[in-house]
């Protein structure tokens, strides 16, 4: 990764940076994340990442900034995890001005390493709505494999989208 660009666990501290890329890029989020027309005040972020920080207490998550510069500007998380199985999720979002430039794809490569590293998971997964190319093109290029499309699998926007399933195996 380059050493401008590192990922660290959440902070309450991250609300106002994260929240000042939330309103930024906020049409795109809207489009693609449930949350992203309902995330309407620092507080509210500062509120959602003390919610973070305690669903890591149980090992069910585990969230990180994505800091440019020493700047959040984006998270990325590994969410659902089952230890019993060896699996989890990831997900993530990164603020406008800050994509097309593989920065993504450098934080997801770094996730990949400590879930399949630090955490003994086995597998993977990634869900990325069909219409969101960018979110499609990063899973590619951090190795994932399309696994499956699963209908009416996300909602935003006030409606149901496709998604596809990516898997990574270790």
């Amino acid at each position: 990764m380059r050493d401008n660009i590192k990922v660290k666990l959440v902070s309450p501290e991250d609300a106002v940076s994260l929240y000042d890329q939330i309103e930024k890029t906020r049409p795109q989020l809207a489009k693609f994340m449930p949350w992203g027309d309902t995330m309407r005040s620092v507080e509210d972020e500062r509120d959602f990442l003390e919610y973070c920080q305690n669903r890591m207490k149980d090992k069910k998550l585990w969230i990180t900034s994505v800091m440019i510069d020493g700047r959040p500007v984006g998270m990325i998380d590994l969410h659902n995890i089952d230890l019993d199985n060896s699996h989890a999720e990831i997900g993530y979002w990164l603020g406008g001005e800050y994509q097309g430039n593989g920065v993504m794809t450098d934080c997801l490569k770094c996730v990949i390493e400590i879930g399949f590293g630090e955490m003994k998971l086995h597998k993977i997964k990634l869900l990325a709505e069909v219409v969101n190319i960018a979110s499609n093109a990063v899973a590619k290029r951090a190795g994932f494999e399309l696994e499956g499309l699963l209908k009416d699998e996300i909602y935003s926007e006030g409606e149901f989208h496709d998604a596809n399933l990516y898997g990574l195996i270790n």
